[in-house]
Protein backbone atom coordinates (compact mmCIF):
# COMPACT_ATOMS: atom_id res chain seq x y z
CA UNK A 1 0.00 0.00 0.00
CA UNK A 2 1.73 3.25 -0.77
CA UNK A 3 1.41 6.25 1.28
CA UNK A 4 -1.22 8.30 -0.67
CA UNK A 5 -3.07 5.24 -0.10
CA UNK A 6 -2.72 5.06 3.60
CA UNK A 7 -3.32 8.10 4.35
CA UNK A 8 -6.73 8.68 2.15
CA UNK A 9 -7.53 5.88 4.42
CA UNK A 10 -6.34 6.85 7.39
CA UNK A 11 -8.78 9.68 7.43
CA UNK A 12 -11.35 7.34 6.52
CA UNK A 13 -10.97 5.24 9.75
CA UNK A 14 -9.23 6.32 13.17
CA UNK A 15 -9.02 2.86 13.61
CA UNK A 16 -7.44 1.57 10.71
CA UNK A 17 -4.72 4.51 11.66
CA UNK A 18 -4.59 3.11 15.12
CA UNK A 19 -4.28 -0.91 13.99
CA UNK A 20 -1.32 0.09 11.09
CA UNK A 21 0.49 2.18 13.16
CA UNK A 22 0.70 -0.48 15.98
CA UNK A 23 1.95 -3.05 14.21
CA UNK A 24 4.43 -0.85 12.52
CA UNK A 25 5.56 -0.06 16.41
CA UNK A 26 5.72 -4.03 17.08
CA UNK A 27 7.89 -4.31 13.77
CA UNK A 28 10.36 -1.46 15.23
CA UNK A 29 10.70 -3.29 18.41
CA UNK A 30 11.51 -6.57 16.98
CA UNK A 31 14.03 -5.54 14.55
CA UNK A 32 15.24 -1.74 15.59
CA UNK A 33 13.86 -0.83 11.85
CA UNK A 34 10.58 -1.28 9.93
CA UNK A 35 10.67 -2.02 6.22
CA UNK A 36 10.25 1.04 4.67
CA UNK A 37 11.67 1.72 1.13
CA UNK A 38 11.37 5.60 -0.09
CA UNK A 39 11.65 4.59 -3.48
CA UNK A 40 10.24 6.33 -6.62
CA UNK A 41 10.61 3.50 -8.56
CA UNK A 42 8.27 1.62 -6.12
CA UNK A 43 5.85 4.83 -5.95
CA UNK A 44 5.48 4.55 -9.64
CA UNK A 45 5.10 0.80 -9.94
CA UNK A 46 2.25 1.33 -7.14
CA UNK A 47 0.77 3.35 -9.32
CA UNK A 48 0.90 6.39 -6.93
CA UNK A 49 1.54 9.77 -8.02
CA UNK A 50 2.68 11.62 -4.39
CA UNK A 51 6.00 11.07 -2.75
CA UNK A 52 7.82 7.93 -3.38
CA UNK A 53 6.77 6.38 -0.04
CA UNK A 54 6.35 2.86 0.21
CA UNK A 55 4.85 1.26 3.27
CA UNK A 56 5.10 -2.36 2.92
CA UNK A 57 4.84 -5.09 5.12
CA UNK A 58 4.38 -3.72 8.76
CA UNK A 59 0.77 -2.26 6.96
CA UNK A 60 -2.30 -4.51 6.24
CA UNK A 61 -3.36 -4.89 3.14
CA UNK A 62 -6.88 -4.22 4.60
CA UNK A 63 -8.70 -1.14 4.11
CA UNK A 64 -11.65 0.26 5.35
CA UNK A 65 -14.95 0.84 3.14
CA UNK A 66 -15.96 3.87 1.51
CA UNK A 67 -19.78 5.42 1.85
CA UNK A 68 -21.01 8.47 -0.12
CA UNK A 69 -24.65 10.03 -0.36
CA UNK A 70 -27.15 12.66 0.46
CA UNK A 71 -27.24 14.53 3.73
CA UNK A 72 -30.72 15.67 3.06
CA UNK A 73 -33.49 15.19 2.05
CA UNK A 74 -37.69 16.05 1.30
CA UNK A 75 -40.29 13.81 1.95
CA UNK A 76 -44.28 14.47 1.06
CA UNK A 77 -46.79 13.32 3.56
CA UNK A 78 -48.58 10.37 2.08
CA UNK A 79 -46.30 9.46 -0.85
CA UNK A 80 -43.72 6.84 -0.44
CA UNK A 81 -39.61 7.83 0.09
CA UNK A 82 -36.47 6.56 0.06
CA UNK A 83 -32.72 7.48 1.02
CA UNK A 84 -29.90 5.16 -0.73
CA UNK A 85 -26.18 5.39 0.39
CA UNK A 86 -23.66 4.35 -1.95
CA UNK A 87 -20.95 1.92 -0.90
CA UNK A 88 -17.60 0.12 -1.43
CA UNK A 89 -15.35 -2.07 0.04
CA UNK A 90 -11.70 -1.57 -1.85
CA UNK A 91 -10.81 -5.37 -0.79
CA UNK A 92 -14.33 -6.72 -2.01
CA UNK A 93 -15.49 -7.39 1.55
CA UNK A 94 -19.29 -8.13 2.43
CA UNK A 95 -20.33 -5.01 3.92
CA UNK A 96 -23.58 -4.42 6.32
CA UNK A 97 -25.38 -0.98 7.05
CA UNK A 98 -26.41 -0.07 10.50
CA UNK A 99 -28.86 3.33 11.23
CA UNK A 100 -29.27 5.41 14.50
CA UNK A 101 -31.85 7.88 15.09
CA UNK A 102 -34.31 6.44 12.64
CA UNK A 103 -37.66 8.13 12.33
CA UNK A 104 -40.78 6.28 14.04
CA UNK A 105 -42.43 6.38 10.54
CA UNK A 106 -39.50 4.93 8.76
CA UNK A 107 -38.13 1.45 8.01
CA UNK A 108 -33.94 0.60 7.31
CA UNK A 109 -32.82 -2.42 5.28
CA UNK A 110 -29.12 -3.36 7.07
CA UNK A 111 -28.10 -5.28 3.91
CA UNK A 112 -28.57 -2.19 1.26
CA UNK A 113 -28.54 0.82 3.19
CA UNK A 114 -31.91 1.80 2.17
CA UNK A 115 -34.09 4.47 4.19
CA UNK A 116 -37.86 4.02 3.39
CA UNK A 117 -41.30 4.57 4.41
CA UNK A 118 -44.45 6.46 3.86
CA UNK A 119 -44.81 9.39 6.09
CA UNK A 120 -48.23 10.91 6.82
CA UNK A 121 -49.88 14.04 7.75
CA UNK A 122 -49.07 13.92 11.58
CA UNK A 123 -45.35 13.19 10.87
CA UNK A 124 -44.73 16.23 9.28
CA UNK A 125 -41.56 18.20 10.76
CA UNK A 126 -37.99 18.14 10.65
CA UNK A 127 -36.13 14.61 11.31
CA UNK A 128 -31.85 15.32 12.13
CA UNK A 129 -28.86 13.46 13.15
CA UNK A 130 -29.61 10.55 11.30
CA UNK A 131 -26.54 8.17 10.98
CA UNK A 132 -26.03 5.68 8.45
CA UNK A 133 -22.78 3.43 8.78
CA UNK A 134 -21.19 1.25 6.84
CA UNK A 135 -18.97 -2.06 7.98
CA UNK A 136 -16.77 -4.56 6.45
CA UNK A 137 -16.62 -6.73 9.62
CA UNK A 138 -13.51 -4.44 10.32
CA UNK A 139 -13.29 -0.88 9.89
CA UNK A 140 -16.96 1.19 10.06
CA UNK A 141 -17.34 4.20 8.25
CA UNK A 142 -20.20 7.12 8.69
CA UNK A 143 -21.84 9.49 6.28
CA UNK A 144 -22.04 12.89 7.88
CA UNK A 145 -25.52 13.03 10.13
CA UNK A 146 -28.45 13.17 7.58
CA UNK A 147 -31.59 15.40 7.79
CA UNK A 148 -34.75 14.42 6.57
CA UNK A 149 -37.91 17.17 6.23
CA UNK A 150 -41.53 15.94 6.16
CA UNK A 151 -43.60 18.33 4.06
CA UNK A 152 -47.39 18.45 3.93
CA UNK A 153 -48.50 17.81 0.05
CA UNK A 154 -50.44 20.55 -2.25
CA UNK A 155 -53.79 20.93 -1.41
CA UNK A 156 -55.82 19.81 -4.07
CA UNK A 157 -57.63 22.31 -6.17
CA UNK A 158 -58.88 20.97 -9.18
CA UNK A 159 -61.03 23.82 -10.16
CA UNK A 160 -63.41 24.25 -12.56
CA UNK A 161 -66.54 22.51 -14.35
CA UNK A 162 -68.11 19.36 -12.41
CA UNK A 163 -71.22 17.68 -13.16
CA UNK A 164 -73.33 15.58 -9.79
CA UNK A 165 -74.78 12.39 -10.78
CA UNK A 166 -77.76 11.20 -10.05
CA UNK A 167 -79.27 8.18 -8.06
CA UNK A 168 -80.17 5.93 -10.51
CA UNK A 169 -76.59 6.85 -11.97
CA UNK A 170 -73.94 3.93 -12.85
CA UNK A 171 -70.12 3.69 -11.86
CA UNK A 172 -70.40 3.93 -16.19
CA UNK A 173 -72.38 7.03 -16.14
CA UNK A 174 -69.81 8.91 -13.98
CA UNK A 175 -66.78 8.10 -16.29
CA UNK A 176 -68.87 9.19 -19.29
CA UNK A 177 -69.42 12.51 -17.42
CA UNK A 178 -66.00 12.67 -16.89
CA UNK A 179 -64.99 12.47 -20.68
CA UNK A 180 -67.28 15.78 -21.85
CA UNK A 181 -64.44 18.10 -22.93
CA UNK A 182 -63.84 20.76 -20.06
CA UNK A 183 -65.30 18.80 -17.20
CA UNK A 184 -62.64 18.29 -14.04
CA UNK A 185 -64.90 16.00 -12.23
CA UNK A 186 -68.34 14.72 -11.13
CA UNK A 187 -70.20 14.29 -7.63
CA UNK A 188 -71.22 10.61 -6.44
CA UNK A 189 -73.77 10.60 -3.97
CA UNK A 190 -74.44 7.85 -1.18
CA UNK A 191 -76.65 8.38 2.11
CA UNK A 192 -75.61 8.15 4.88
CA UNK A 193 -77.45 4.76 6.05
CA UNK A 194 -75.52 3.16 3.12
CA UNK A 195 -72.23 4.14 3.96
CA UNK A 196 -72.78 3.01 7.55
CA UNK A 197 -75.37 0.19 7.56
CA UNK A 198 -74.43 -0.62 11.03
CA UNK A 199 -72.70 1.26 13.56
CA UNK A 200 -69.35 1.90 13.08
CA UNK A 201 -69.33 0.25 9.85
CA UNK A 202 -68.65 1.55 6.97
CA UNK A 203 -68.77 0.79 3.29
CA UNK A 204 -67.24 2.69 0.71
CA UNK A 205 -67.42 0.38 -1.96
CA UNK A 206 -70.00 2.52 -4.25
CA UNK A 207 -67.12 5.52 -4.03
CA UNK A 208 -64.77 2.94 -4.86
CA UNK A 209 -66.25 1.43 -8.17
CA UNK A 210 -67.29 5.07 -9.48
CA UNK A 211 -62.98 5.88 -8.48
CA UNK A 212 -62.34 2.75 -10.83
CA UNK A 213 -64.84 2.93 -13.46
CA UNK A 214 -63.01 6.86 -13.98
CA UNK A 215 -59.25 5.55 -14.06
CA UNK A 216 -60.30 3.28 -16.62
CA UNK A 217 -62.18 5.63 -18.61
CA UNK A 218 -60.55 8.11 -21.63
CA UNK A 219 -59.66 10.92 -18.42
CA UNK A 220 -58.58 9.42 -15.71
CA UNK A 221 -57.65 12.04 -14.71
CA UNK A 222 -60.68 13.39 -13.33
CA UNK A 223 -62.04 14.43 -9.85
CA UNK A 224 -64.62 12.79 -7.65
CA UNK A 225 -66.27 14.30 -5.17
CA UNK A 226 -67.86 12.29 -1.98
CA UNK A 227 -71.27 13.20 -0.81
CA UNK A 228 -72.98 11.60 2.32
CA UNK A 229 -76.60 12.43 2.45
CA UNK A 230 -78.39 13.48 5.44
CA UNK A 231 -81.21 14.58 3.87
CA UNK A 232 -83.92 13.03 1.82
CA UNK A 233 -85.86 14.49 -1.08
CA UNK A 234 -89.44 12.88 -2.52
CA UNK A 235 -87.90 11.67 -5.82
CA UNK A 236 -84.96 9.47 -3.30
CA UNK A 237 -85.16 6.33 -3.41
CA UNK A 238 -83.73 5.58 0.34
CA UNK A 239 -86.29 7.76 2.32
CA UNK A 240 -84.70 7.54 5.47
CA UNK A 241 -81.22 8.45 5.06
CA UNK A 242 -79.89 7.80 8.53
CA UNK A 243 -78.13 4.99 9.77
CA UNK A 244 -81.00 2.53 11.21
CA UNK A 245 -79.67 3.29 14.98
CA UNK A 246 -80.16 6.48 14.84
CA UNK A 247 -83.69 6.88 12.31
CA UNK A 248 -86.32 5.94 15.20
CA UNK A 249 -84.97 8.70 17.73
CA UNK A 250 -82.75 11.22 15.74
CA UNK A 251 -84.30 11.48 12.48
CA UNK A 252 -88.01 12.67 11.21
CA UNK A 253 -90.26 13.77 8.14
CA UNK A 254 -89.30 16.52 6.07
CA UNK A 255 -91.50 18.76 3.85
CA UNK A 256 -90.14 16.87 0.43
CA UNK A 257 -93.39 14.41 1.08
CA UNK A 258 -93.58 11.29 -0.43
CA UNK A 259 -91.51 9.64 3.02
CA UNK A 260 -88.44 11.95 2.74
CA UNK A 261 -86.89 12.53 6.30
CA UNK A 262 -84.15 14.08 7.80
CA UNK A 263 -81.28 13.39 10.71
CA UNK A 264 -81.71 16.00 13.46
CA UNK A 265 -77.80 17.08 12.57
CA UNK A 266 -78.28 19.74 15.55
CA UNK A 267 -78.21 16.98 17.87
CA UNK A 268 -75.24 15.85 19.57
CA UNK A 269 -76.32 12.23 19.43
CA UNK A 270 -75.98 12.54 15.66
CA UNK A 271 -73.06 14.95 15.04
CA UNK A 272 -70.54 12.44 16.94
CA UNK A 273 -71.24 9.56 14.47
CA UNK A 274 -71.16 11.75 11.29
CA UNK A 275 -68.30 13.23 12.24
CA UNK A 276 -66.86 9.72 13.22
CA UNK A 277 -68.30 8.54 9.12
CA UNK A 278 -65.77 11.77 7.80
CA UNK A 279 -62.74 10.24 9.91
CA UNK A 280 -63.55 6.91 7.96
CA UNK A 281 -63.64 8.14 4.81
CA UNK A 282 -61.25 10.33 5.28
CA UNK A 283 -58.71 7.51 6.32
CA UNK A 284 -59.85 5.78 3.30
CA UNK A 285 -59.38 8.50 0.74
CA UNK A 286 -57.93 11.33 2.04
CA UNK A 287 -54.01 10.61 0.65
CA UNK A 288 -56.19 9.29 -2.96
CA UNK A 289 -55.23 12.39 -5.38
CA UNK A 290 -58.30 11.69 -7.44
CA UNK A 291 -60.80 12.43 -4.62
CA UNK A 292 -61.39 16.06 -4.39
CA UNK A 293 -62.50 15.88 -0.82
CA UNK A 294 -65.88 15.71 0.69
CA UNK A 295 -69.40 18.00 0.41
CA UNK A 296 -71.83 18.49 3.61
CA UNK A 297 -75.29 18.72 2.26
CA UNK A 298 -77.31 21.63 2.52
CA UNK A 299 -78.03 23.94 5.69
CA UNK A 300 -81.89 23.41 4.76
CA UNK A 301 -83.24 20.75 6.33
CA UNK A 302 -86.73 20.95 5.34
CA UNK A 303 -87.65 20.80 9.00
CA UNK A 304 -90.46 23.13 9.24
CA UNK A 305 -93.95 23.83 9.35
CA UNK A 306 -95.95 20.42 10.06
CA UNK A 307 -92.77 19.19 10.20
CA UNK A 308 -90.72 21.28 12.91
CA UNK A 309 -88.67 19.57 15.31
CA UNK A 310 -88.61 22.84 17.14
CA UNK A 311 -88.22 23.04 20.86
CA UNK A 312 -92.04 24.72 20.83
CA UNK A 313 -93.32 22.20 18.66
CA UNK A 314 -92.12 19.23 21.24
CA UNK A 315 -88.96 18.76 19.51
CA UNK A 316 -85.08 19.63 20.23
CA UNK A 317 -84.23 21.85 17.53
CA UNK A 318 -82.98 25.63 17.83
CA UNK A 319 -81.33 27.37 15.36
CA UNK A 320 -78.13 28.29 17.26
CA UNK A 321 -77.44 24.10 17.94
CA UNK A 322 -77.93 24.04 14.71
CA UNK A 323 -75.83 26.39 13.71
CA UNK A 324 -72.91 25.44 16.41
CA UNK A 325 -73.21 21.94 14.87
CA UNK A 326 -72.71 23.13 11.34
CA UNK A 327 -69.40 25.03 12.01
CA UNK A 328 -68.15 21.80 13.95
CA UNK A 329 -69.03 19.32 10.46
CA UNK A 330 -67.25 22.06 9.14
CA UNK A 331 -64.14 22.17 11.19
CA UNK A 332 -63.91 18.03 11.72
CA UNK A 333 -64.20 17.99 7.90
CA UNK A 334 -61.41 20.40 7.11
CA UNK A 335 -59.50 18.33 10.20
CA UNK A 336 -59.63 14.73 8.81
CA UNK A 337 -59.34 15.34 5.16
CA UNK A 338 -56.62 17.27 5.98
CA UNK A 339 -54.99 17.01 2.42
CA UNK A 340 -58.20 17.54 0.29
CA UNK A 341 -61.03 19.99 -0.02
CA UNK A 342 -64.41 20.39 2.04
CA UNK A 343 -67.80 22.10 0.49
CA UNK A 344 -70.42 23.02 2.71
CA UNK A 345 -73.55 23.69 1.02
CA UNK A 346 -75.51 26.57 2.46
CA UNK A 347 -78.87 28.24 1.80
CA UNK A 348 -81.22 28.85 4.45
CA UNK A 349 -80.69 28.33 8.31
CA UNK A 350 -84.09 28.30 9.87
CA UNK A 351 -85.28 30.57 12.63
CA UNK A 352 -81.85 32.73 12.50
CA UNK A 353 -80.82 33.37 8.95
CA UNK A 354 -78.25 35.93 9.92
CA UNK A 355 -76.33 32.91 11.49
CA UNK A 356 -75.06 32.11 8.10
CA UNK A 357 -72.55 34.78 8.18
CA UNK A 358 -70.86 33.00 10.83
CA UNK A 359 -70.66 29.91 9.43
CA UNK A 360 -69.23 31.91 6.30
CA UNK A 361 -66.52 33.86 8.94
CA UNK A 362 -65.83 30.10 10.40
CA UNK A 363 -65.15 29.03 6.86
CA UNK A 364 -62.69 31.60 5.98
CA UNK A 365 -60.82 31.32 9.20
CA UNK A 366 -59.79 27.56 8.09
CA UNK A 367 -56.29 27.97 6.75
CA UNK A 368 -55.53 27.76 3.04
CA UNK A 369 -59.30 28.10 1.56
CA UNK A 370 -59.64 24.13 2.30
CA UNK A 371 -63.42 25.26 2.81
CA UNK A 372 -65.74 25.90 0.22
CA UNK A 373 -68.86 28.13 0.76
CA UNK A 374 -71.13 26.90 -1.48
CA UNK A 375 -74.92 27.88 -2.19
CA UNK A 376 -76.84 24.90 -3.56
CA UNK A 377 -78.66 27.07 -6.42
CA UNK A 378 -77.53 29.66 -9.52
CA UNK A 379 -81.20 30.68 -9.45
CA UNK A 380 -81.28 34.72 -10.51
CA UNK A 381 -85.35 34.15 -10.24
CA UNK A 382 -85.48 32.79 -7.00
CA UNK A 383 -86.05 36.03 -4.88
CA UNK A 384 -85.45 34.32 -1.31
CA UNK A 385 -81.94 33.59 -2.15
CA UNK A 386 -81.14 37.27 -2.40
CA UNK A 387 -83.91 39.18 -0.38
CA UNK A 388 -82.37 40.73 2.26
CA UNK A 389 -78.40 40.93 3.45
CA UNK A 390 -78.66 37.95 5.40
CA UNK A 391 -79.78 35.95 1.98
CA UNK A 392 -77.09 33.12 0.78
CA UNK A 393 -76.32 35.36 -2.45
CA UNK A 394 -75.31 38.22 -0.17
CA UNK A 395 -73.53 36.46 2.13
CA UNK A 396 -71.92 34.60 -0.45
CA UNK A 397 -70.85 37.33 -2.48
CA UNK A 398 -69.09 38.88 0.43
CA UNK A 399 -67.60 35.47 1.35
CA UNK A 400 -63.80 35.72 1.69
CA UNK A 401 -62.55 33.08 0.52
CA UNK A 402 -63.47 30.19 -2.10
CA UNK A 403 -66.88 30.13 -3.25
CA UNK A 404 -68.46 28.18 -5.47
CA UNK A 405 -72.34 27.25 -6.55
CA UNK A 406 -74.66 24.26 -8.05
CA UNK A 407 -76.75 24.63 -11.16
CA UNK A 408 -79.66 22.40 -9.72
CA UNK A 409 -82.27 21.20 -12.06
CA UNK A 410 -84.22 24.33 -11.89
CA UNK A 411 -81.03 26.41 -13.26
CA UNK A 412 -81.90 24.01 -16.80
CA UNK A 413 -85.69 25.94 -16.69
CA UNK A 414 -85.27 30.01 -16.12
CA UNK A 415 -87.01 32.09 -18.15
CA UNK A 416 -84.70 34.11 -20.36
CA UNK A 417 -81.50 33.00 -18.93
CA UNK A 418 -80.47 29.84 -21.09
CA UNK A 419 -77.47 28.30 -19.53
CA UNK A 420 -74.50 30.64 -20.66
CA UNK A 421 -76.49 33.06 -18.60
CA UNK A 422 -76.56 30.55 -15.95
CA UNK A 423 -73.13 30.31 -16.16
CA UNK A 424 -71.89 33.43 -16.47
CA UNK A 425 -74.53 35.20 -13.32
CA UNK A 426 -72.55 32.13 -11.14
CA UNK A 427 -68.68 33.35 -11.79
CA UNK A 428 -69.67 37.04 -12.72
CA UNK A 429 -70.91 40.19 -10.03
CA UNK A 430 -68.90 42.27 -7.91
CA UNK A 431 -67.27 41.18 -4.95
CA UNK A 432 -69.30 42.41 -1.63
CA UNK A 433 -72.52 43.33 -3.35
CA UNK A 434 -75.51 41.40 -5.03
CA UNK A 435 -78.01 43.58 -6.65
CA UNK A 436 -80.95 42.72 -5.26
CA UNK A 437 -83.44 44.35 -8.24
CA UNK A 438 -81.81 43.80 -11.02
CA UNK A 439 -79.89 40.10 -10.18
CA UNK A 440 -78.90 39.21 -13.77
CA UNK A 441 -76.65 42.70 -13.45
CA UNK A 442 -74.59 40.73 -11.32
CA UNK A 443 -73.83 37.45 -9.85
CA UNK A 444 -72.16 35.28 -7.67
CA UNK A 445 -68.61 35.47 -7.99
CA UNK A 446 -67.69 31.94 -7.51
CA UNK A 447 -64.08 31.42 -8.20
CA UNK A 448 -63.68 27.62 -7.76
CA UNK A 449 -65.86 25.32 -8.30
CA UNK A 450 -69.13 24.66 -10.02
CA UNK A 451 -71.51 21.98 -10.38
CA UNK A 452 -74.01 21.43 -12.82
CA UNK A 453 -77.15 18.45 -12.18
CA UNK A 454 -76.67 15.67 -14.53
CA UNK A 455 -80.52 16.34 -15.77
CA UNK A 456 -81.77 13.67 -18.63
CA UNK A 457 -85.35 14.87 -19.18
CA UNK A 458 -86.29 17.96 -20.22
CA UNK A 459 -86.93 20.99 -18.82
CA UNK A 460 -90.01 23.12 -18.93
CA UNK A 461 -87.64 24.98 -21.46
CA UNK A 462 -86.47 22.23 -23.20
CA UNK A 463 -82.97 21.82 -22.01
CA UNK A 464 -80.81 19.03 -20.43
CA UNK A 465 -77.57 17.62 -19.63
CA UNK A 466 -76.01 17.98 -22.94
CA UNK A 467 -77.29 21.74 -23.34
CA UNK A 468 -74.62 22.60 -20.60
CA UNK A 469 -71.43 20.71 -22.60
CA UNK A 470 -71.08 23.50 -24.59
CA UNK A 471 -70.86 26.02 -22.10
CA UNK A 472 -68.50 24.05 -19.71
CA UNK A 473 -66.04 23.45 -23.12
CA UNK A 474 -66.29 27.05 -23.85
CA UNK A 475 -65.02 28.39 -20.59
CA UNK A 476 -62.70 26.30 -19.13
CA UNK A 477 -61.31 27.52 -15.39
CA UNK A 478 -59.01 30.49 -15.43
CA UNK A 479 -58.28 34.21 -15.03
CA UNK A 480 -61.24 34.22 -18.08
CA UNK A 481 -63.68 32.71 -15.14
CA UNK A 482 -62.67 34.25 -11.87
CA UNK A 483 -61.69 37.77 -12.92
CA UNK A 484 -65.17 38.48 -14.16
CA UNK A 485 -66.07 38.93 -10.34
CA UNK A 486 -65.09 42.60 -10.01
CA UNK A 487 -62.74 42.81 -6.79
CA UNK A 488 -63.10 39.02 -6.47
CA UNK A 489 -59.55 38.49 -6.30
CA UNK A 490 -57.71 35.58 -8.22
CA UNK A 491 -58.14 31.80 -7.53
CA UNK A 492 -58.09 30.96 -3.38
Amino acid sequence: MTLNRWLIACAASLAFCSTTLAALSLEFAASGTADLTTSAAADTASGSTGPGVVVASAIPTDAPPEISGPVSGEAVAGRPFSLRPAASDPDGDTLTFSVSDLPAWASFDPASGVLFGTPQLTDVGVYGHIAISVSDGTYKVSLPEITVTVVAPPRKAHYGHYFATRYSDTPADAAMLCEQPGVSGVVWRQTWQQVEPAAGLYDFSSFDQALAAIAASANPGCQLWLMVEYKSFASSPVKNPCPVYLQAQHSGLNTAGNGAATCFMWEPEVVGPYVDMMWAAAAHFDQNPHVEGLILQESSLGLNGAYSQDLAAGGTYTPLAWRDALIALINQCSAAFANSRCVAFLNFLNGNQSYLNDVSAAISAIPDNQVCFSGPDVLPNATTLYRDINSVYEVLTRHQGCRSNSAQNNSYQVAGCALDCIFHFAVSGSFGDFPETAPLSGGLCVNSYLFWNHRITKSATGLDWTDSLPVIAANPYGPGWYLQCAGGGGAP
